[in-house]
């Protein structure tokens, strides 16, 4: 940013101080009570992101190749289904100048750290020496302005930072392209139900909800049952596209890591037979594929407990992407 703009924006700061607030300043000040309950969230959410995130690269870098993509052919298998579209989207990415987007990841992830650390610290902080953490005094306003401040200060290079933001978001934006070529299907069985079966719900719908909805709501009605044909329509295109795509993932997933393991062990000399002269790969990986399907089958094509806790944060990714390209 050239200092002629810094400086101008400085002055544009310090005119807006003694102004009245604009309504944006008044919707902020009025989400203040919201603060505590997000910074809570965010003190369970974070670590456990922040762990996954590092426990992944760290697999990524010390493992063997072979053994690394057995284990990624393993997640495949078992639960290819329930992220289904998680799994395009990273595909999608590696075409999209995946290096790009790592580079920008990584930059984001370092600011995250700078902050968490600092928000860490913040948390311990008792500068009375009374027992209590001082943050445990604030009001929500004065919590907002601390955190926002303890922000502030962390991030070192802010354009940095927004640059990489931007080169994410670039990249999504393609990445969505392709995802909604690539699930065109689904949604197009999902516009057709509901094409299919509005009319007859609002015959049914609109007489029935006309003597339950008090009056003055009765223009929302059939706007309400038209939003819940279409949401439920796409509940079961989804469902539909989970159970074909746990079944190819499930096949994908339980060869590529079969195969892998194979490679790994004739490499290490555990297996004296080359890949190609057995059919012990294949063998093996279509039943682990039958495996990890019935798996996602008992399942419901979803996690079980306590495993959906874990992968919690990645299923609000995964129906994120679901919405962002069906909506």
């Amino acid at each position: 940013m050239a200092p002629s703009e810094q400086s101008g924006y400085m002055k544009m700061l310090s005119g807006a101080s003694g102004e009245p607030p604009p309504t944006l300043a008044k919707i902020l000040e009025a989400s203040k009570p919201l603060v505590r309950p997000l910074l809570a969230l965010f003190d369970i959410l974070a670590p456990i992101i922040a762990q996954g995130f590092e426990f992944g690269y760290a697999m990524y870098v010390k493992l063997p190749v072979d053994l690394f993509t057995a284990l990624m052919g393993a997640g495949l298998c078992f639960c290819g289904g329930a992220y289904c579209a998680s799994i395009a989207a990273v595909e999608a990415f590696r075409q999209c100048g995946w290096e790009t987007t790592k580079a920008a990841i990584l930059d984001v992830y370092a600011e995250f750290q700078r902050v968490k650390a600092a928000h860490d610290a913040d948390e311990k902080k008792d500068a009375d020496g009374d027992g209590v953490a001082d943050v445990k005094r604030l009001t929500s306003s004065q919590l907002l302005q601390r955190k926002a401040a303890l922000v502030a200060i962390s991030i070192k290079d802010p354009e940095k930072l927004a640059t990489a933001l931007g080169g994410i978001w670039s990249a999504w934006l393609g990445v969505q392209g392709i995802l909604r070529f690539e699930f065109a299907k689904t949604i197009t069985l999902a516009i057709s139900m509901a094409d299919m079966v509005t009319p007859g719900v609002m015959r049914v719908g609109v007489p029935t909800l006309a003597h339950v909805v008090p009056p003055k709501y009765h223009h929302w009605v059939p706007t309400l049952l038209r939003s819940a044909v279409k949401a439920l329509a796409l509940s079961i295109a989804w469902k539909l596209q989970v159970v074909n795509s746990a079944a190819q993932s499930a096949l994908r997933g339980g060869l590529m890591c079969t195969r892998a393991l194979l490679r790994y062990a004739c490499a290490h000399g555990y297996f004296s037979r080359k890949a190609e002269d057995t059919y012990l790969d294949e063998g093996a990986g279509y039943a682990l594929a039958a495996i990890g399907f019935y798996c996602q089958l008992i399942w419901g094509f979803g996690m079980p407990f306590p495993l959906n806790l874990i992968m919690f944060p990645f299923t609000i990714i995964e129906w994120y992407i679901r919405w962002s390209i069906t909506s």
